[in-house]
């Protein structure tokens, strides 16, 4: 469930709510509810800053409705209006905003309850919280939300729950994700089977809204005890849309050696420490996964974590003779399993935090207090109040350690400097402690103001911040509550130590430095084995070129004398491998939504898919190819143009393309004089002025493009460091709104860990930043020629704007002169980005022009995440409204990733032999209403089944008028070099200029 959470954020594809369903209330939908607002009020995704999930959603709201003017959503984040101000400006915004008919079925106030988050006001804030949870509103807190009523009926949580699906729907277009957690808790309780019918009644009705995804998770046996209380409509609903996903309780000796091994990698690279590729279960002995095996998930990752604890108090590697021991076991014992139940019971009722910020510091203390008891033997914590602040001093065992911190709660405008105030008087009055400010909305993080700069020198001079949202003081308050009724138990001690249900909240774990503190507590001057270096490992291969395909056979089908076609008419591909064979044409508009071509080597994909360039260009509809082996070159070589044909037609029609086509080959990665380079920014033009979360999502695939080029991994502190890199990325493109993002400009403000920058990476450590810059410093080195500000930037519109009046442009660009994969991908990738930028730019309802990625499989894999998957998966989604057709090329179809399919309406498949193409092509051609997949290996050259909407046809190609053979690099090079500025082609037959 939490692999699920983070990669639905980490993608932004949605907001996601997870709870424990094993409340024993009868309103289920009031306990979805309060349970989403506790999810949507933690951090949105770590890596991305301290922003929560609301926040998120709220400026989602804002930026993206179409209807909140640049100066409306200026004055929404001032946090110093007045209440009649804020009515002023939300209550218009929102009447405006309703009447779009995407927001329609949204409940107006939810609208207006987002837009008052804006301002990040702490009174307001609580209100719109309260509105939210659909708990009861004072007469002062409607009045203060412009006469808002409260939502406290019955079925007012499932409406607010409706409508934040339908909000998520219209301002994001991601998925509202509901995971249901061991729903087998109900069994035990009475009315077992009454409960159960109730809840899914809800999920069965929250999940008819169509973008909403509800995940149950519960043990088959009680399912199947429960599913009988059901009735049929409900059943089929959870079994058979879509069937159920049975998972294995317990694990086998290879996957716990899996796991462990995972695990202690990410441990090892966190800690910077190599080791020894052949013992990957080092510290442990490799029978301690056969001596695991059999346990389940859960166990298992429990044992780890004792073994981790065990060793940070102590200071020691595990005890390799008892590490394993039977009386260590990770099931819950039944007397905490039933405090459990309770607390979750507890958690479900409301508990209101006070509008007072001195009895907030009082529930801070007794809360940090309580986590020292929850920490157990070695932690012990205690606090004073001293006015408006509080000194909380950490005393740590064996080692006698001691941490003191200062905490205030900061909570005032930042207009004025009154903020700035605080957290200066703050830092002063800490002396030498650590100087920790509070504060119950976001801190300010706009990089365009000076007290962003502020909060970053004070993070930077070893102060800490913490944002303790609403739903972390709610969790405070009912554990006071919950000990006053259980803790006079003799087992509550053990459970408080294993729930953990304060010190696992995200601002206490920030306030306390937990992670830190765990290490620091068991820290000791023993010594400790060192694990062993790694072995080298070898270099990946480089895959070599594939040979150029063979051009198919069939003769064009061609009119007697050459003209234009009409720019709306169909586009001819060929005919039917019939017995009287008829034309076969495919609608311009088709190519909208974009075309894949697959076959093997030698099966004529190429040809065939620049059939349908060649029509589009003499139609006027210009085209980009990226060409990795030089074939696609040919359009500029005028040996292709001139080569001999007996068939007069076809070079009539080959010189009515060569006449109104304006050919240019692009060389990015070559040096000097050579070719015609192609130089990229760090970013795409415009990243500054995109709405907050996607600019931030194209800040995270340009630190992807440029974590690939270094060789960075997608885990451990690869990852922390590509994090940092993308916010370094999106704070410096909000400063930089109009130049371009140099690498010099971030690779200084990298290595100077700017305040900016440090306030904006949240949690994690500035220490990463050094081997940061140093790499991207390296790259500066090796690779600065592909930034060169003085060469011709990338341009999707210079791309396809032609320099002759009567000619249509035709772009080539070759990746020979990149060198290996990485750069090809990083490349690859700052293009891809590129033509997003465009198609946002640019929407348009009708076909524009094309782009053509041949051996597409590099790009968008099966297997793996380069740094070109993602932003090719937004393309696919984002061209269409921009009438920009991608067209797909691969000679291995079993490598292509399929999951994109539904974003393509044409496909054309060649001969296809191999098992394990066919077998990824069965879910795409399934969806035909004619089974051809035993047909795919005899095919012939140029013989394809075109499928459309389910429609199968038997295809004879039509031959492309140029025949695409490899051209030598080198002479890609000066073809490209004569194609700056030049009317005519400029190279002569045999190279010479």
């Amino acid at each position: 469930m939490r692999f699920f959470r983070n990669q639905t954020h980490e993608q932004q594809k949605g907001f996601f709510s997870y709870m424990q369903m094993t409340s024993a209330v009868s309103n289920y939908a009031r306990y979805v509810l309060r349970n989403t607002i506790d999810s949507f009020d933690k951090p949105y995704y770590e890596p991305f800053g301290p922003k929560t999930g609301l926040i998120e959603f709220s400026n989602a709201l804002a930026e993206s409705s179409g209807v909140v003017t640049p100066n409306e959503l200026a004055l929404l984040k001032e946090d110093d209006l007045s209440q009649e101000e804020l009515i002023d400006l939300i209550y218009p915004i929102a009447d405006r905003v309703i009447a779009l008919p995407q927001f329609n079925g949204v409940d107006i106030d939810v609208i207006r309850a987002l837009l008052y988050l804006q301002p990040g006001q702490p009174a307001i804030s609580a209100k719109v919280l309260k509105l939210l949870r659909c708990e009861p509103l004072t007469p002062y807190d409607s009045r203060v939300l412009g006469g808002v009523v409260g939502r406290d009926h019955d079925d007012d949580p499932l409406r607010m729950l409706r409508s934040f699906a339908l909000l998520i729907q219209a301002v994001t277009g991601g998925a509202f994700v509901v995971c249901l957690d061991q729903l087998e808790d109900i069994h035990s309780m009475d009315e077992a089977g009454q409960r159960f019918r109730r809840a899914v009644q809800t999920i069965v009705t929250l999940a008819e809204i169509p973008n909403v995804i509800v995940v149950l998770s519960c043990l088959e046996s009680f399912y199947d005890l429960l599913k009988q209380h059901l009735p049929k409509s409900h059943l089929d609903r959870l079994e058979l849309d879509p069937t159920p996903i049975s998972l294995s309780a317990r694990r086998s000796e290879d996957e716990v050696r899996q796991i462990l091994s995972r695990r202690l990698q990410n441990l090892y690279e966190l800690a910077e420490i190599s080791v020894n590729s052949d013992e990957a279960l080092y510290p442990f002995p490799d029978s301690i996964a056969e001596t695991l095996a059999g346990q389940t998930t859960r166990d298992v990752l429990e044992w780890c974590r004792r073994q981790r604890e065990k060793s940070i108090t102590t200071g020691q590697l595990p005890d390799l003779d008892a590490t394993a021991s039977g009386s260590e076991n990770g099931s819950k014992p039944s007397e905490d399993y039933e405090l459990s139940q309770h607390w979750n019971d507890h958690l479900a009722e409301s508990f209101e935090p006070s509008d007072d910020d001195r009895d907030l510091v009082y529930l801070m203390g007794n809360s940090i207090q309580r986590c020292g008891q929850e920490l157990g033997h070695g932690y012990h914590f205690t606090t004073q109040i001293d006015g408006e602040y509080m000194t909380a001093d950490l005393h740590l065992e064996p080692n006698n350690s001691r941490e003191s911190l200062r905490l205030g709660l900061c909570q005032k405008s930042s207009k004025g400097g009154a903020l700035a105030k605080q957290i200066r008087e703050l830092q002063q009055n800490a002396g030498d402690r650590i100087p920790v400010a509070l504060r119950t909305t976001e801190f300010p993080n706009n990089p365009r103001t000076q007290i962003a700069q502020q909060i970053g020198t004070f993070l930077s001079q070893g102060g800490r911040r913490a944002q303790v949202a609403d739903s972390d003081w709610r969790t405070m308050l009912a554990i006071q509550s919950f000990e006053q009724q259980y803790g006079d138990r003799p087992e509550y001690p053990a459970w408080l130590q294993a729930e953990k249900p304060l010190s696992q909240l995200p601002s206490l774990q920030r306030i306390l430095d937990l992670a830190n503190l765990k290490i620091a507590a068991g820290s000791t001057s023993s010594s400790q084995p060192q694990p062993t270096p790694p072995t080298p490992q070898p270099p990946a291969t480089k895959p070599g070129d594939n040979a150029p395909e063979d051009a198919p056979k069939p003769s064009p089908d061609l009119e007697a004398e050459p003209t234009l076609p009409e720019p709306v008419s169909a586009i001819p591909l060929g005919q039917t491998r019939t017995t009287v064979p008829t034309p076969v044409d495919l609608p311009r508009e088709a190519l909208v939504r974009h075309a894949a071509f697959l076959g093997g080597s030698g099966s004529g994909k190429t040809t065939l898919a620049l059939t349908l360039i060649e029509q589009l260009l003499l139609r006027g509809v210009p085209a980009i190819l990226l060409d990795r082996k030089g074939d696609l070159c040919s359009y500029a070589n005028p040996e292709a143009w001139e080569q001999p044909t007996d068939n007069p037609r076809l070079m009539a029609y080959r010189q009515l393309l060569r006449d109104h086509t304006d050919v240019a080959v692009y060389t990015p990665g070559t040096l000097g004089n050579a070719g015609r380079p192609l130089s990229i920014a760090i970013t795409p033009p415009g990243l500054g002025q995109l709405p907050s979360a996607e600019r931030q999502q194209m800040a995270n695939y340009c630190a992807a493009a440029l974590g690939g080029i270094m060789g960075y991994k997608s885990a451990g502190l690869d990852k922390i460091r590509m994090a940092i890199l993308g916010q370094a990325i999106a704070v410096l493109s909000t400063l930089q709104t109009d130049n371009p993002l140099s690498i010099d400009r971030l690779i200084s403000f990298i290595a100077e860990q700017d305040p900016l920058l440090v306030n904006a990476i949240g949690v994690l450590d500035p220490k990463h930043c050094k081997k940061l810059a140093e790499d991207l410093q390296t790259l500066s080195l090796m690779a600065g020629h592909l930034f060169n500000p003085q060469c011709e930037q990338l341009s999707t519109e210079q791309l396809l704007a032609s320099s002759h009046p009567q000619k249509t442009r035709l772009s080539v660009i070759n990746l020979g002169s990149l060198g290996d994969n990485a750069s090809i991908l990083f490349w690859v990738s700052q293009f891809l980005l590129n033509l997003n930028r465009y198609a946002q730019q640019h929407p348009s309802g009708q076909l524009q022009a094309v782009v053509l990625f041949d051996e597409a499989d590099l790009y968008l894999p099966a297997q793996g995440k380069p740094s070109t998957k993602e932003p090719m998966e937004s393309l696919l989604k984002r061209a269409r409204s921009a009438g920009l057709g991608i067209l797909l090329a691969t000679q291995s179809p079993g490598d292509l990733d399929y999951k994109c399919r539904d974003q393509i309406s044409s496909w054309f498949v060649g001969k296809v032999k191999e098992n394990t193409a066919l077998n990824k092509l069965k879910p795409m051609l399934s969806e035909a209403k004619t089974d051809v997949t035993s047909k795919l290996a005899n095919q012939q050259v140029g013989e394809f089944f075109a499928i459309r909407a389910g429609e199968v046809t038997s295809l004879k190609a039509n031959l492309s008028l140029i025949r695409a053979e490899q051209v030598p690099l080198e002479m890609v090079q000066a073809l490209a070099a004569s194609s700056v500025n030049q009317p005519q082609f400029g190279i002569r037959k045999g190279g010479a200029l």
